[in-house]
C-alpha cells in the first residue's frame, strides 16, 4: 500500500514538473533570444542594460519587480512577424533608444584640475534645459546626460541657448562644472543620468 502511495506521489511529481518544464523553457529561450539581439549594441553600459531589460519576462514569470522601463526599451525588437516580446519593451517605430553616455572610468589627476588640463567629461549640445523648484537648472545634453546646478543661489535664472556647446569638467574632490558657449558663468553641477 505504502508502496502505491509512494508510486503515485513521484508519478505526481514527474507529471507536473513535466507540464512547468515547457514554459519555463519558453520563458528562457525568450529571454535568451532577447539577451542575444543586445548583441548589437556597441556601448558597454546600454549593452549591460539591454540584458538587463531582456530578463524582464522571467522576472514576471518569477513574480519579482520589474526592470527599469529604460532598461526594457533597450531591447531590440523582434522581428514583425514575431509577437512573443511585450509591447511595452519595445522602443517607438523608428526610434533609436538614446542612453547617457557613460562617465570616464579614469579621473583627472589634481594637477589637471587645478591647471585646468583634465579632459572634459562631455561635451555636447545642449538638447534641453528645465528649472526646479530653487530655480536650479537641469539640463539634458545631446549625448543624453542629464546635468543638475548645485549652485542655484544666485538672484538670476541661468540662461542657456538649445543648441550651444556645453563642456563638464571635473572638479576638484569629485565635483563637476559646466560651462555652454554663450554664458560667461561657469556652474557646478550634478550627474541625474
Amino acid at each position: 500500500m505504502h508502496k502505491c502511495l509512494f508510486l503515485a506521489a513521484i508519478g505526481g511529481i514527474l507529471l507536473a514538473q513535466s507540464a512547468l518544464t515547457p514554459a519555463l523553457a519558453d520563458t528562457r529561450d525568450e529571454v535568451w533570444s532577447a539577451m542575444q539581439r543586445c548583441r548589437a549594441i556597441q556601448d558597454d553600459r546600454a549593452w549591460l542594460d539591454c540584458n538587463y531589460g531582456a530578463q524582464q519576462p522571467m522576472r514576471a514569470r518569477l513574480g519579482l519587480a520589474p526592470a527599469p522601463d529604460f532598461q526594457q526599451r533597450l531591447v531590440p525588437p523582434q522581428s514583425m512577424t514575431s509577437t512573443a516580446m511585450p509591447t511595452a519593451a519595445m522602443p517607438p517605430a523608428g526610434t533609436i533608444p538614446k542612453t547617457p553616455a557613460p562617465l570616464p572610468h579614469r579621473s583627472p589627476s589634481f594637477m589637471q584640475i587645478l591647471t585646468g588640463r583634465a579632459q572634459p567629461v562631455a561635451v555636447s549640445s545642449l538638447a534641453s534645459v528645465e528649472y526646479d523648484s530653487q530655480g536650479a537648472f537641469i539640463v539634458t545634453l545631446g549625448n543624453g546626460q542629464v546635468w543638475h546646478q548645485l549652485d542655484s543661489d544666485f538672484s538670476a535664472k541661468a540662461r542657456f541657448k538649445i543648441g550651444a556647446k556645453t563642456t563638464v569638467t571635473p572638479g576638484a574632490l569629485g565635483s563637476y562644472t559646466l560651462k555652454a558657449d554663450g554664458t560667461s558663468h561657469v556652474y557646478k553641477v550634478e550627474r541625474r543620468t
